[in-house]
């Protein structure tokens, strides 16, 4: 029988989070996360997937998976000689990177702004490193008053009608960024596209919603897109070195624009779909 190929995804948390046990070298991932998901897949392909804080020696391909928005060169574990690490190269999806609609104090921009984490997923991965009770209590109270809390609502981007009603202390605080609010609509919904890709095979779709930001509970609708996205979308992923993940993205008034970058997704219908099967045969390429 010939030996099965050796996959190894790294684990989801950094490896030097203090808030993490590090006494055992095994971590889990969530079952939501795309790479567990495909993994589970690979593995009923007859690939040998290992999940583990370091690459496996006999690896033939490694997966970088850290939940951070900034990924350190020293934090990456050293993968066998002549072994690819996949999003190797995608250490930093801080929106600074690749925003192309930042306006600050002085911008002769009139419309509509809103107000978002510089850091990936409203900053959850980094502040739960983090917690402490006065952030908590200012967590809780941004609920009710994030202008008072001087902190953004969880799990929620503010819009606000220009820039000139935005709170001094957003200015000042580097944590923060201000954008151009340029949403995609049609027939008075809120639309927000996303690609789902795993190295050359990737899907796309487009949401429909009542709230700005396309929330899951305003979502009315969805459809799935056969094209791929457009060409400054592409040119995105290959800057950003981006071997796997998901991108964001809307279309305003014909032109294609990226809003979110997030190389840890996951998937949260069929992980056995015809589409999550199309993405699980992306790996053979490099296996080759």
């Amino acid at each position: 029988m010939p030996a099965k190929k050796r996959l190894q995804p790294s684990n989801i948390w950094n490896p030097i989070v203090p808030l993490i046990s590090t006494s055992s070298r095994d971590m889990p991932l969530k079952p939501a996360a795309m790479v567990f998901q495909l993994g589970e897949i690979w593995r009923e392909q007859g690939l040998e997937v290992h999940v583990a804080r370091d690459f496996h020696p006999s690896a033939d391909l490694c997966i970088l998976h850290h939940d951070r928005t900034f990924v350190s060169p020293a934090d990456i574990p050293p993968a066998p000689a002549g072994v690819r690490v996949l999003n190797g190269a995608a250490n930093d999806i801080s929106k600074r990177r690749y925003s192309s609609l930042l306006v600050t104090p002085d911008s002769d921009w009139t419309g509509p702004v809103i107000l978002k984490t510089n850091l990936n997923h409203f900053g959850a991965p980094e502040r739960r490193d983090g917690k402490t009770v006065g952030g908590e209590l200012r967590k809780k109270l941004a609920t009710l008053s994030w202008r008072l809390a001087r902190r953004l609502p969880p799990k929620d981007y503010p819009v606000l009608d220009g820039i000139g009603v935005v709170p001094d202390w957003v200015w000042r605080n580097e944590d923060l960024i201000v954008e151009k609010f340029l949403p995609e609509r049609h027939e008075g919904l809120y639309c927000l596209r996303g690609w789902i890709f795993f190295g050359a095979e990737s899907y796309g779709y487009r949401m429909f919603a009542t709230h700005p930001l396309v929330k899951v509970k305003s979502i009315v609708s969805h459809e799935y897109l056969d094209q791929p996205p457009p060409e400054p979308i592409l040119r995105k992923r290959e800057e950003m070195g981006f071997d796997f993940g998901k991108f964001d993205y809307v279309v305003h008034d014909g032109q294609a624009i990226l809003l979110d970058a997030n190389k840890t997704p996951s998937l949260v219908r069929s992980a056995r779909s015809e589409r999550v099967m199309r993405l699980a045969r992306g790996v053979q390429p490099f296996l080759k």
